[in-house]
């Protein structure tokens, strides 16, 4: 059923963006004999560039015998018409790359390609769409322990993609290792992929991709796609990298995590991904609809296999809202057992990111166990919380990192240890990211 689900929303986030309703498009005549055009030409755009030629006589099958079982009669909207066979054509192929959209826009500016005039219209509007969604390019941070953190939700072409993308890896070039999360990425243009791969390598000539697609008449183009020999700004050629997927992560998004995987150069953290390994092209249709075919097939250089119907498994399965704290996780263990660095303790944050995926519950007897005073400091007790009183000056809430280990709202500089002996509360302990402590007795 989540795999249905999932499946479902791939449907409709990957062609969502194109389906633009308004009142004109509302008001079209829309009957069996358009239906039954849009159905003919679909089958027939198959016929010459469908990656599985032996599938289409079933696909051919399936459409022509719910249209004669009158399955589509009583759809009179066009954008519900194109979701049914939308979902149709995924439940006979089991191909989720399958979407037909209604947007007669597209198809008409689509039709007059050649006018440069029409040509430079499109371009500027692409451009405009991608710049409010910052090409994909979601959010951008330095996580605890100098982890860089990259959420993206979708490959755009580099062509007008690659200043965000090369000023996106500027900022997170000085990490030390970097998590890169697709869980909620479509896929889109493979060249990104590969843009931001280069960056994990250098002076490394390396095959990302091999494919061939289909032309007119069904010629095949066979193609190849390789690590870049040049990047703008510094590359992360030494440090570890980590991609996050989920049950939706798709397309162009898996392809870059399996090919990184299959190199060796990434770990991959999360949920099994969606299993769509086809390039697609859209077709026009008649009467204002298009279809996404799947023209070609991907193959990896190493496994010379794909994933195509069986997605892309993990290094470290996990759920896919437990990724990032997993990954983060992950990373500062490795780190911190390559650290000599001893003023830079980096498992000093691992208790952080912990009980940022499952907080630590402390039961109101044992916090007021701790109350009391300990030289100039003194914990109190209030309103369902701790609190680290020192010299009746400053007063800060102490938030539990474990059942005895105490986070101060507000300083990074050291946390509260609380020291017991047989279950006696007899000090606590200022302990420092260096290591040093401080022990001070219970009055």
């Amino acid at each position: 059923m989540k795999n249905l689900f999932a499946l479902v929303l791939l449907i409709f986030s990957i062609g969502s963006y194109a389906q633009k309703e308004s009142a004109a498009k509302e008001d079209i005549t829309f009957n069996e004999l358009d239906k039954k055009q849009i159905i003919d030409s679909l089958t027939k755009q198959l016929q010459e560039f469908y990656i599985r030629p032996n599938a289409v006589g079933n696909i051919k099958k399936k459409l022509n015998d719910n249209y004669k079982k009158g399955l589509y009669k009583d759809i009179i909207k066009p954008n519900d018409f194109a979701g049914k066979l939308s979902s149709d054509l995924i439940e006979v192929s089991k191909d989720l790359h399958f979407t037909v959209r209604y947007d007669p826009e597209w198809v008409e500016s689509h039709l007059k390609k050649g006018d440069k005039e029409v040509e430079k219209k499109i371009k500027a509007e692409e451009l405009s769409e991608a710049k409010k969604k910052n090409f994909g390019f979601q959010q951008a941070q330095i996580l605890e322990g100098n982890i860089g953190y990259l959420k993206f939700d979708y490959f755009e072409d580099p062509a007008i993609a690659s200043e965000t993308a090369a000023s996106t890896m500027q900022f997170l070039s000085s990490t030390d290792a970097l998590i890169i999360d697709l869980r909620q990425n479509n896929g889109g243009a493979m060249e990104m992929g590969q843009f931001l791969s280069s960056y994990f390598y250098s002076g490394k000539e390396l095959p990302l991709y091999k494919y061939y697609y289909n032309e007119k008449n069904r010629k095949k183009i066979e193609r190849e796609m390789w690590l870049l020999p040049s990047v703008p700004g510094k590359r992360m050629e030494d440090i570890d990298i980590y991609i996050l997927t989920s049950s939706v992560t798709f397309s162009a998004a898996e392809w870059m995590s399996y090919s990184l995987q299959n190199l060796k150069r990434v770990t991959i953290v999360g949920e099994k991904t969606a299993g769509g390994a086809h390039p697609i092209d859209r077709k026009v249709l008649p009467h204002g609809f298009s279809v996404n075919v799947p023209f070609g097939e991907v193959k990896d250089p190493i496994t010379n296999l794909d994933f195509e119907g069986k997605g892309v498994m993990p290094d470290v399965l996990c759920k896919s809202e437990e990724a990032v704290n997993t990954s983060h996780i992950l990373a500062l263990q490795k780190l911190s057992a390559k650290n000599k660095d001893v003023l830079n303790n980096l498992d000093w944050y691992i208790p952080i990111v912990k009980n940022r995926q499952k907080n630590v519950n402390v039961t109101t007897e044992i916090l007021k166990s701790y109350e009391g005073k300990y030289g100039k400091a003194e914990l109190k007790y209030e309103n369902n919380n701790l609190y680290y009183n020192w010299n009746n000056i400053a007063t800060l809430l102490l938030k539990p990192l474990e059942q005895d280990l105490f986070l101060l709202d507000g300083i990074n500089d050291f946390r509260i240890k609380i020291v017991s002996e047989n279950n006696v509360v007899t000090g606590i302990k200022r302990i420092y990211q260096d290591g040093q402590e401080r022990f001070y007795k219970k009055e």
